[in-house]
């Protein structure tokens, strides 16, 4: 068996717990969460705009950091041509990499690791666990879990298996 070393490693810790973080400073009581509430509490911090943008297939967001004299600003781009819980993840998965400080780097290995990382923040963003337990036991639906979380059922089937709810 192959193991991934990004599973083992304090990485993928640290991600959910970022995400938890977040969670608890927004004060995220129940499902869905808002990525507008998240993005206005980014902002006291950050100087952030989410966009949607038009991408060629294949490339579902991007995160730009610019400078300007004293100034420095986010942006977030989405795929305006994916589907709404696909844009949904992108946005999450881009904001982790705004709080991490993922920067472009030819490291071998880092880039990947830095994807995980962000993937593994925008699911607990998306679908706490501290929630997902709670409504997997009243609704055990992925179709319906789906709707309630706004994602895809894929990622509520990864949530779901990574939470060993199943």
């Amino acid at each position: 068996m192959i193991v991934d070393e990004f599973d083992l490693g304090p990485r993928k810790k640290a991600a959910r717990d970022l995400a938890k973080k977040l969670i608890k400073d927004i004060k995220i009581k129940e499902a869905p969460v808002s990525l507008q509430t998240v993005i206005s509490h980014l902002q006291k911090e950050f100087d952030l705009t989410v966009s949607k943008i038009d991408l060629s297939k294949g490339i579902s967001g991007l995160l730009v950091r610019c400078s300007e004299l004293d100034t420095e600003y986010y942006a977030i781009g989405f795929n305006q041509n994916d589907p709404w819980c696909r844009r949904r993840f992108t946005i999450a998965h881009e904001i982790g990499h705004l709080l991490f400080g993922h920067t472009c780097s030819k490291a071998d290995g880092s880039k990947a690791n830095n994807e995980k990382e962000a993937d593994v923040f925008a699911a607990e963003l998306l679908i706490p666990t501290s929630l997902i337990k709670k409504d997997f036991a009243r609704l055990s639906n992925i179709p319906d879990l789906a709707k309630l979380y706004r994602v895809s059922e894929q990622a509520i089937g990864i949530k779901i298996c990574d939470s060993r709810l199943l």
